[in-house]
């Protein structure tokens, strides 16, 4: 599976052939990280339905790509690579074009990319100078960086989480802890939400600011739930059926997921999970994450080609 904790290993060279967009270098530690592509689907979300069709590798190269964010107006996916030796960074695919250009340049790892409504602000887990990896925050087009949580009394590792800028809430998954945590960066408040939590990224539920996350309760099984910020109150919505724990959301208000490379998909007025395609059907395998355009036409899947 592809997963964005790195640890010390082995990492492909054959970097430059692909796109000069991923610079050779002199190589240095090198990473262990899984093989995968990212590819890009035409989506068809109906009331009742969704399709997809049109499928194309936007990486097409050796190495890690993964962790897909579209921008705001849908032109651009953000995206983890490993484009150097020894560290991953953030590239934006631009869709219109197909051409891929870096937006960092970070001299440990930068995971988890994500952008502001406005698309002007870029952040992602790092280590920076922290001890343990945390979010910072930049200017897409500058290289100063910023540390969000630097005011805060909360020193937990982040490893996954979602901004809410019109709030300042964060939502993150505790690397270390393997449980939820809620802080807001304007009044400092930081909220212990769940333990027993699997690794997997929380989301801000579309038309509103509660959020959605992974919870794993005492009889085993796994489910996402959702949190309102403002009354800390939980309320599940579905349990998942396997073991992935990617998933994204539709504008329409649709959960999509993936288990063994079947692409599912569940809304409050379906109740189960309905299939979407045998994403072997095209062409693909070890599919795990998902991301949706904000305007619906568009699905990132990260996967291997068969």
């Amino acid at each position: 599976m592809c997963h964005p904790i790195p640890t010390v290993g082995r990492f492909c060279l054959a970097l430059l052939i692909v796109s000069p967009v991923f610079a050779q270098e002199k190589p240095g530690p090198k990473l262990e990280l899984p093989e995968c592509d990212i590819f890009l689907f035409e989506l068809d979300e109906a009331e009742s339905d969704l399709s997809i069709s049109a499928g194309k590798n936007i990486t097409a190269r050796p190495g890690y790509d993964n962790q897909p964010w579209f921008t705001p107006d849908s032109l651009s996916i953000l995206f983890t690579a490993n484009g150097k030796p020894d560290r991953t960074d953030i590239y934006e695919y631009q869709i219109s074009s197909d051409t891929t250009r870096p937006l960092t340049d970070t001299p440990t790892q930068a995971y988890s990319p994500q952008i502001s409504p406005d698309n002007t602000t870029l952040s992602f887990v790092t280590d920076g100078v922290t001890a343990n990896q945390s979010i910072w925050s930049k200017d897409r087009d500058k290289i100063e960086e910023t540390w969000l949580l630097a005011d805060q009394p909360e020193r937990e590792p982040v490893g996954y989480y979602v901004w809410n800028h019109e709030t300042d809430d964060i939502l993150f998954w505790s690397r270390y802890g393997f449980s939820i945590r809620l802080v807001n960066r304007s009044d400092q408040k930081s909220h212990y939400i769940t333990g027993h939590a699997p690794p997997s990224s929380p989301h801000i539920i579309p038309g509103s600011n509660r959020f959605s996350f992974l919870h794993r309760q005492a009889n085993g099984e796994t489910w996402i739930k959702e949190l309102d910020p403002n009354t800390l109150a939980i309320r599940p919505l579905i349990a998942i059926k396997g073991s992935n724990p990617n998933y994204g959301w539709t504008p329409g208000g649709k959960i999509i997921r993936v288990e063994n490379d079947t692409l599912m998909w569940w809304s409050p007025k379906s109740q189960e999970w309905q299939t979407i395609a045998d994403l072997k059907q095209h062409g693909l395998s070890d599919v795990t994450r998902v991301s949706v355009s904000p305007d619906a036409t568009k699905l990132a899947i990260v996967g291997k080609q068969k």
